[in-house]
């Protein structure tokens, strides 16, 4: 096997081998793939090892299908990634639950508390069949593909003595390519590596940007500087030798904008939150912005989501007309007890309606914000969406 390095050179290589509680009672987390009727099947939990306390089977090393979220769960005396829940686990599409035992889980720093302790991180590709993840063995970026046990390990240097992974991993487009940005403090990247997977090549990007879409054809960059508080943002176009830029505004309406965009196709997609983080968790989507990366125009579409979701984050383009939404809700007068992505939508960029592909119901409780969510590509069909709950008071109202 190859190691991937930097602009296609090859050299060989030895391989070795917050917190929510997530809704219980509600459909299962098997949103298989096909149409509406196979989305609504069921499985039991239980007999699938899926109960918080079980130690899941390893996943096994060929045909262990698509998967369509991954996650860390914490142990409820030391509220950590300890015991039975120190390795990732992946829930497949048809509800099988299995542990990651190469992927880092959770680094504490040795002879400091625990609290100074750092998941790993873990990307699950559009599609589902692929997995990428910091192997534990070696500090090692690696692409696994799930049904033929193919491992791909990625040129790209992890710094020794760092806690958990000090980088992002995130599929661009499908399964075929993986953007790995160091993280950095002020809204940019330190670091940016382009790998493309099956051609085994891995490109230094020279803009420390997020990037959001790589057109495998063409070779067209669109690039995100992140907005935030009190800083603007920026989408910033590559094509070839020329680099157009294009400004997001700082508000939509009266609302900031901020939080993960999506692009595509020329356009970026972004949903803007009710309030400030400040305000607790009222982050309701009131806008979402649609914004041609030629011209800068920027559309505002009102998104209709069930109300009891307290927050939303695009996450990728679905096809031409839809946009993947990751969400989280709430229970009666509960606090937001759903992490992000629990709940997955296909949103319409024109009209704002919003259908439901994807649920995580698996039972027990999931660490902070290390839920993964994959394999919506080729989901057609609709689920039940459950009862919609009254929200309790918000934030700052």
């Amino acid at each position: 096997m190859n190691e991937m390095t930097t602009n296609g050179n090859r050299t060989a290589a030895a391989i070795t081998g917050l917190m929510f509680v997530v809704a219980s009672g509600a459909a299962p987390a098997s949103a298989m793939t096909g149409n509406a009727s196979s989305l609504r099947g069921t499985f039991d939990p239980a007999s699938a090892s899926a109960t918080a306390s079980a130690l899941p089977p390893a996943l096994p090393a060929t045909g262990a299908g698509p998967v369509t979220f991954g996650y860390l769960c914490f142990d409820k005396k030391t509220y950590e990634p300890t015991g039975v829940c120190a390795q990732w686990r992946l829930v497949a599409a048809d509800g099988r639950l299995y542990r990651l035992p190469d992927a880092l889980g959770f680094e504490v720093k040795k002879g400091k508390p625990p609290e100074t302790g750092m998941p790993g991180k873990l990307a699950i590709s559009p599609d589902g069949t692929r997995i990428a993840y910091h192997r534990a063995s070696d500090d090692r970026v690696v692409v696994r593909d799930l049904e033929t046990g193919k491992i791909w390990p990625i040129d790209h240097s992890i710094a020794r003595g760092s806690l958990g992974s000090p980088f992002q991993l995130a599929f661009v487009r499908d399964g075929r390519q993986l953007a790995i940005s160091d993280e950095g403090t002020d809204g940019n990247r330190k670091d940016v590596t382009l790998a493309r997977i099956d051609e085994e090549t891995v490109r230094r990007l020279p803009y420390r940007e997020a990037v959001l879409d790589s057109d495998p054809e063409s070779g067209k960059l669109t690039l995100l500087s992140e907005p935030g508080l009190g800083r603007r943002g920026h989408l910033t176009v590559v094509e070839g030798d020329r680099k157009r830029r294009v400004k997001i505004p700082e508000k939509a309406g009266k609302h900031l904008i901020w939080g993960p965009f999506a692009a595509r196709d020329d356009r970026a997609a972004n949903l803007v939150p009710k309030d400030a983080p400040a305000c607790g968790p009222d982050m309701t989507p009131v806008w979402l912005t649609v914004f041609d990366t030629g011209s800068g125009r920027m559309t505002k579409i009102r998104p209709s989501l069930p109300k009891d979701v307290y927050r939303g984050d695009v996450i990728d383009w679905l096809n031409r007309d839809e946009v993947v939404v990751a969400a989280g809700r709430e229970r009666p007068g509960k606090a937001a007890n759903s992490p992000i992505g629990a709940y997955v939508y296909a949103m319409n960029v024109k009209s704002g309606k919003s259908r439901l592909i994807r649920k995580f119901t698996v039972p027990g409780k999931v660490y902070q914000d290390t839920l993964a969510v994959g394999g919506y590509a080729e989901v057609t069909g609709n689920l039940s969406a459950g009862k919609v709950n009254k929200p309790k008071k918000r934030g700052c109202e």
